[in-house]
């Protein structure tokens, strides 16, 4: 017979295991979160099939790596503008708002894919839509990213975030390809046209939609939404947990995201071959992102209650950064793609376990300025893109994989150096 504590040890162990991929999608016990998530799945489909052909449009009007990284800049810029869009999260009814945001990029979107068919788009056209749908995304991301925390009780609360991000992140496995297939074979107009009925699709899911886990923002509304936005800053330099985070997402929005995402459709030409008017190596080497992304974002949701938040932040870092600085040494596609797997899984837990932590820490009436704060990061990735662009106009889309990646690399040891607290942090 087996002693007995060898015996219980071994059982515990199994069940620890057993438990934790049981509880991998425990947020789907609530009905409200399982409509976000689902909804979430079509506004993500959307989104990289809109990513995926702007870039490409761009690219065959202009033929330029740094008109390709405005056109993408001015989608993501208007997020500088979250600290203001979150202040009105905290203000208003949050499903209402998510509601008329959607409305807002389904116009766009079919407007848009009307120019296209039309076969009348130029270069102006593509900047209106970037900067049009851009301040809409501006909204809609800290609006969709709080009713995360309405729709779960704070205990599943790191689950959801890791699930909805999964969701937004498995759409981008096929997301792309389909994208890049359909620009071959159809032309690039049909891809806006599917974007603008799912925007739709997501309307009708968010009806029945209830923030059961929102709390009462009536003193939010005495006050001005300039003071609003003033308080939502106020909160994050007092808040030292807060503000490490947000400077920590920098990081990878402007010295790794930044420049994967603006130059893939040059790296798929210049170094993978891809033949003008085609659109297929694109599109399996944004799929090969969706996968890590989603491969990422599921380990996380399985291994939600790990404590040790800085140092898996660290490593997430630690191991995107090493592998641009790999992608930009092959000219392989599908080596290409195992190392794009890596960058974005590794990327996904960064930015997923940031998210996290603040939504746990910040409480629900200052949670939508907080995530505006924190969403600024993104606004900053067209400087990111215009830095990386300009090194591939002048030297190579490779010399500018290096030099992000490079960077990333040395702010990440100082990091991990200089500031040990960060590396401590648990929630």
């Amino acid at each position: 017979m087996n002693p007995p504590s060898q015996t219980t040890d071994k059982d515990n162990n199994s069940l620890s295991a057993g438990k934790r991929w049981n509880n991998t999608f425990s947020a789907f016990k609530y009905r409200n979160f399982r409509l976000l998530w689902i909804s979430t799945l079509f506004i993500s489909g959307g989104n990289w099939v809109q990513q995926i052909t702007l870039g490409w449009l761009a690219l065959e009007l202009s033929g330029s790596a740094l008109k390709v990284g405005i056109v993408l800049g001015l989608r993501a810029g208007p997020m500088l503008l979250a600290p203001i869009s979150g202040a009105i999260v905290d203000r208003l009814d949050r499903r209402k708002l998510m509601l008329v945001d959607q409305f807002i990029l389904a116009v766009l979107a079919l407007i848009f894919a009307s120019l296209v068919l039309s076969d009348v788009v130029v270069m102006w056209h593509l900047y209106a839509f970037s900067a049009g749908t851009g301040i809409a995304w501006s909204i809609n991301n800290p609006v969709r990213q709080t009713l995360v925390g309405n729709s779960v009780p704070r205990h599943t609360l790191m689950n959801a975030v890791a699930l909805n991000s999964m969701a937004f992140n498995s759409t981008r496995i096929f997301g792309p390809a389909a994208g890049g297939l359909l620009i071959t074979f159809f032309g690039p107009g049909i891809n806006f046209l599917i974007q603008g009925i799912f925007y739709v699709a997501v309307m009708i899911m968010m009806f029945p939609f209830r923030a059961e886990y929102e709390t009462d923002h009536s003193a939010v509304k005495d006050e001005s939404i300039f003071m609003n936005v003033r308080e939502g800053f106020r909160y994050v330099l007092n808040n030292r947990t807060a503000l490490t985070i947000i400077l920590v997402t920098l990081i990878p929005t402007l010295t790794m995201m930044s420049f994967v995402m603006t130059l893939m459709p040059v790296y798929a030409v210049e170094v993978l071959g891809q033949e003008k008017g085609e659109g297929w190596i694109l599109g399996l080497l944004l799929t090969a992102t969706g996968i890590g992304g989603f491969l990422g974002t599921l380990l996380l949701a399985a291994f939600s209650n790990i404590k040790s938040k800085g140092k898996l932040i660290i490593s997430g870092l630690f191991i995107s950064s090493i592998s641009i600085l790999l992608v930009s040494q092959v000219n392989v596609l599908w080596m290409s793609m195992v190392i794009l797997i890596f960058i974005m899984g590794a990327q996904m837990i960064v930015m997923t376990t940031n998210n996290s932590v603040l939504q746990m820490t910040t409480p629900d009436h200052m949670r939508g300025r907080v995530i505006g704060v924190y969403m600024m990061d993104i606004g900053m990735m067209p400087l990111g893109g215009l830095i990386a662009g300009t090194i591939a106009d002048l030297f190579s889309v490779q010399a500018a994989l290096i030099t992000g990646s490079s960077v990333a690399l040395i702010l990440v040891i100082l990091i991990t150096i200089m500031n040990p607290s960060f590396r401590k942090l648990s929630v």
